[in-house]
């Protein structure tokens, strides 16, 4: 069995349990049962499908059970749970992952590595009591200043990760991480993402409980990342979450608190953002970085960057910049708009930092889930050898406290500074540090003015790391890529439990709505309108279902909008539009000449009104639009066409032709070449109409298909013009002879 095979079957059976075919889901679970080595599994499957078997009998042959229900509903948790089984089972035995060695060796260590971690915690808490010792005596010591034991916390990691259900010693073992002073924070951290982790590739609800427990210990950077995987988790298996009051119960004790429905608001905000990475990277490289080459070329030619500034005048500024930047007023759009997506926590480094995932320190798998912190011995070794007077570890600090890089982007900083040559080194760690400095004195004003600026930039933070382990990990293959999950808000249980606050509620769709994610925001405003009837949400609901291309749901609210501002031009526009895309042209007319009354200079609503005429077949009022358009835009090209096929349609060949030819001089493309070989023949003119036609295949590509479609389409028009409907298919029988010829 293959892993897309077995993964096919496993959601075949979470479906089958969602919609109660329990049948179905037997005879599924069956499938795989052949297949585990642990044959434990296989009774276990027997002994439900006994239970179900007896329950039915009851419900149908004997007398009512009072219990079913309950009955039925353990049953459901039971099979869910047992599918979980199943599926690792197989996975490990026939080896369908690269991690089932991993699995392997750390059920072989689960011992060694309990025992490890434990005496490392018990190291920490020697340790702490030492400095405390040292410090009321009045001396110095370094014994709370130790990094950690990185390959303690690497096993505890893969312990963690590796462990399909909780058992005792494993809650006693996170719970005292959890509870401890002494262990690092920043393993703490490692210690978290190894939960979600776990959790993510299987379910266990005391995982769930053990990440209540970091959050709820409110230590920083901490519980940002612990709420950050409880939400993961709580989205990833919302349809389970029913089996499992002891979760729901947790949750209840959290209704009502304002914290954490204010952070529940910023982790799923966080959540679109990075679901957004691919699109802004992919603007960066396509859009913003060209527009930046291009200036940096223009400025070497127009400046003459290796002479401009003499020696004695380096800290002056160009006085032809302001001239240069007036010729590329694009240049300033693009960085400003990297700029505000960079300040509103976008993920606008990955294309940057994606080829430095290579170094060594990243083949262990915790790594990729360690804050950065400047005591870390890979960055003290990177940032050594730099030139004397350079603050290492006030520069060290710098990249720690910043925001602007994600953790995993400043290790990736260090590896890659740590093998250059020491002058190029020093210069790039000195204009790293400028940079650090401008960047972290305006975090710190903006953090004093706001201190929830530093729990969302943690959340923003490790939003980034979790996504370049996602897609950035040799193995992402591997791992159910969370930024692959839908996020329909509105209808998730956890949601609806923790979070009544309506501004909260109508913030996050209108930041789906921002994002131009329209079916999310349109499930969140289409739950609060009952609530909030105001014209501007009838106005989002209406555009929303515009661009799903849901016309007549889009009528019906816009015309409720314009019951409560009926004389708004943008709102009159997108009704007309919705009544021409509808096919309700005489509809779609009545709107736009509204809008024409309120702009009867506005060329683009004469436009509309001419092709809605069109569109009708009313050739003659639409002509009139169009010289309309024509008279105060005699150079536009894209009017030219459609008076030229309104003057062909009228029998006006003459002026068909003239328009024609006046778009094939400029930009003539495959139709244009048609309409004019139309014309033509009407004319009587057929060598011409002939070659006019050969110009048309040959700006299509040759494409035949088209050009007897199109033939066949306007055959009608030519036929009322005189032209025999015995020669139109003649004539592209010719076309494509001759093409073949």
């Amino acid at each position: 069995m293959k892993y897309d095979e077995l993964n096919r079957i496993y959601n075949q059976i979470a479906g089958y349990i969602a919609a109660k075919r329990l049948k179905d889901a037997f005879d599924a679970l069956a499938l795989l049962a052949n297949r585990c080595e642990n044959r434990d599994l296989k009774t276990q499957l027997d002994n439900h499908l006994d239970t179900y078997r007896n329950m039915l009998k009851y419900s149908f042959e004997l007398t009512g059970d009072p219990e079913k229900e309950q009955v039925y509903n353990r049953l459901l948790k039971a099979l869910t749970e047992l599918a979980d089984d199943m599926k690792e089972d197989i996975i490990i035995n026939y080896n369908l992952l690269n991690y089932s060695n991993i699995k392997k060796k750390t059920r072989q260590e689960a011992e060694l590595s309990e025992t490890v971690s434990k005496q490392y915690i018990q190291q920490l808490n020697l340790e702490r009591e030492i400095e405390q010792l040292l410090k009321e005596s009045g001396s110095k010591g370094d014994a709370g200043k130790a990094a950690g034991n990185r390959k303690a916390v690497s096993d505890l990691f893969q312990l963690i990760w590796m462990t399909d259900k909780f058992q005792d010693t494993e809650i006693r073992l996170v719970s005292g991480i959890c509870s401890s002073r002494s262990f690092p924070w920043y393993d703490k951290c490692v210690v978290v993402s190894a939960l979600t982790l776990s959790l993510m590739r299987h379910f266990d609800s005391k995982k769930i409980g053990l990440l209540f427990d970091f959050f709820e210990a409110s230590e920083h950077q901490v519980w940002q990342r612990a709420l950050t995987g409880l939400i993961t988790g709580l989205i990833f298996y919302d349809r389970r979450l029913g089996f499992y009051p002891e979760i729901s119960q947790r949750l209840k004790a959290k209704q009502g608190d304002k914290t954490i429905e204010k952070y529940t608001e910023a982790v799923i905000i966080q959540f679109i953002k990075a679901k957004e990475t691919e699109k802004i990277t992919k603007r960066i490289q396509e859009e913003i970085l060209p527009e930046m080459m291009k200036m940096k070329s223009k400025l070497e030619d127009k400046l003459d960057l290796e002479g401009m500034i003499p020696a004695e005048n380096r800290d002056e500024k160009n006085p032809e910049w302001e001239t240069f930047f007036k010729d590329s007023p694009d240049v300033y759009h693009k960085l400003e708009e990297f700029s505000n997506l960079q300040m509103e926590g976008a993920d606008v480094f990955l294309g940057a930092f994606a080829y430095l995932k290579r170094f060594d320190f990243f083949a262990e798998i915790s790594n990729w889930f360690l804050p950065f912190f400047n005591e870390h011995e890979n960055v003290k070794e990177a940032l050594s050898n730099v030139k004397e007077g350079f603050d290492v570890k006030q520069f060290a600090e710098g990249i720690e406290r910043t925001h602007f890089l994600c953790n995993s982007d400043k290790y990736s900083f260090c590896l890659n500074v740590k093998h250059m040559p020491p002058l190029q080194k020093s210069t790039i760690m000195e204009l790293f540090n400028m940079e650090l400095k401008a960047m972290n004195e305006m975090v710190s004003e903006d953090e004093k003015i706001n201190a929830e600026l530093r729990d969302k930039a943690v959340f923003t933070q490790y939003f980034q790391d979790l996504y370049r382990f996602y897609k950035l990990h040799p193995l992402k293959a591997e791992f159910h890529d969370i930024f692959t999950l839908p996020l329909p808000v509105i209808d998730l249980q956890f949601f609806q439990i923790l979070v009544d606050n309506p501004v909260i509620i109508r913030n996050i769709g209108e930041f789906y709505f921002e994002k131009n994610n329209y079916a999310e925001a349109l499930g969140i405003f289409e739950r609060i309108i009952d609530k909030e009837k105001d014209f501007e949400l009838f106005e989002k609901i209406a555009f929303c279902h515009q661009k799903l291309d849901h016309y007549a749901q889009a009528l019906e609210y816009y015309h409720k909008a314009e019951i409560m501002d009926s004389g708004r031009l943008w709102l009159i526009y997108r009704i007309a539009w919705c009544y021409k895309r509808t096919g309700n042209f005489e509809k779609a007319i009545e709107y736009y000449q509204r809008a024409g009354k309120l702009e009867p200079d506005n060329l683009q609503i004469q436009t509309h009104i001419g092709q809605a005429y069109m569109e009708m077949e009313d050739y003659e009022t639409a002509l009139k639009y169009f010289f309309k358009v024509e008279y105060s835009q005699p150079d536009n090209l894209k009017i030219q066409r459609p008076i030229g096929w309104c003057s062909f349609v009228l029998g006006k060949f003459d002026t068909a032709r003239k328009y024609f030819e006046k778009t094939i001089a400029s930009s003539g493309n495959k139709n244009d070449y048609l309409n004019l070989g139309h014309v033509e023949w009407c004319l009587g003119n057929k060598s011409a109409a002939i070659q006019q036609y050969k110009h048309s295949i040959k700006a299509s590509s040759g494409d035949m298909a088209w050009f007897s479609k199109t033939m066949q389409e306007d055959s009608r028009y030519l036929i009322n013009h005189g032209i025999k409907s015995f020669d139109i298919p003649l004539m592209i029988d010719y076309q494509r002879m001759s093409a073949s010829s």
